[in-house]
């Protein structure tokens, strides 16, 4: 049976196998930890405890987005905490499944997941939303442990101080890192983790992509 799944107004057809991707705009907390100019915020619910970030990037909204539905595969070039990405499988234009595989992180050893990806112009700015999935295809191995993210959200605007060069990108991620594993100690490092992926997503955005996507600057 083909399910339908609905993101930001639009619809898509997915086989069976695919979760739903839904209910992933609503999120507030607590202060859990920060950096110089960089704070991670979370709340806990039943499934697990949810990790919101902000941060100021310099490239635009829509290019930020593009980069993470054309060339997720090389984010383990600049991104210390993976070890590798490959794109399994292009369903739509805008929908995707991508298998990555973490690199080991204080306690947490590597962890695997095979994340579905839904990528929509969203109101004023771009949506990316994921969730993990179940493949046949790709059974879990003694290689690393297969990791369930609940919820990954990323949801770029427009910088209004230059939304062609600039924008502000808001992410939320929630997962069970599986294993076994003490579950505060988990929540402390996965707000540290948080916090430096957006570091290196800026730095990588200053330091690469705004060179070669704008080099008359």
């Amino acid at each position: 049976m083909v399910k339908i799944i609905y993101a930001a107004g639009k619809e898509d057809q997915l086989p069976p196998e695919y979760a739903k991707l839904e209910n992933a705009f609503t999120i507030a907390g607590e202060l859990d930890c920060k950096s110089e100019d960089m704070t991670v915020h979370y709340k806990d619910f039943p499934n697990g405890r949810y990790f919101a970030a902000r941060c100021k990037l310099p490239i635009s909204a829509k290019d930020l987005i593009k980069h993470y539905r054309d060339d997720v595969e090389k984010d383990s070039e600049w991104d210390e905490n993976i070890k590798f990405v490959k794109k399994l499988y292009q369903i739509t234009d805008n929908i995707d499944v991508v298998h990555n595989v973490s690199n080991d992180v204080m306690i947490i050893k590597s962890r695997e997941f095979l994340t579905a990806r839904c990528f929509r112009e969203y109101k004023n700015g771009y949506l990316l939303a994921g969730r993990s999935i179940d493949l046949k295809e790709l059974p879990e191995t003694s290689a690393a442990i297969r990791a369930y993210m609940h919820l990954l959200m990323g949801y770029a605007t427009p910088d209004p101080e230059d939304p062609d060069h600039s924008c502000i990108y808001d992410t939320i991620a929630c997962m069970d890192m599986k294993g076994m594993l003490f579950k505060s100690a988990v929540n402390q490092i996965m707000g540290k983790i948080t916090i430096k992926d957006m570091e290196q997503l800026r730095d990588h955005c200053k330091n690469v992509l705004r060179k070669e996507l704008y080099p008359n600057l």
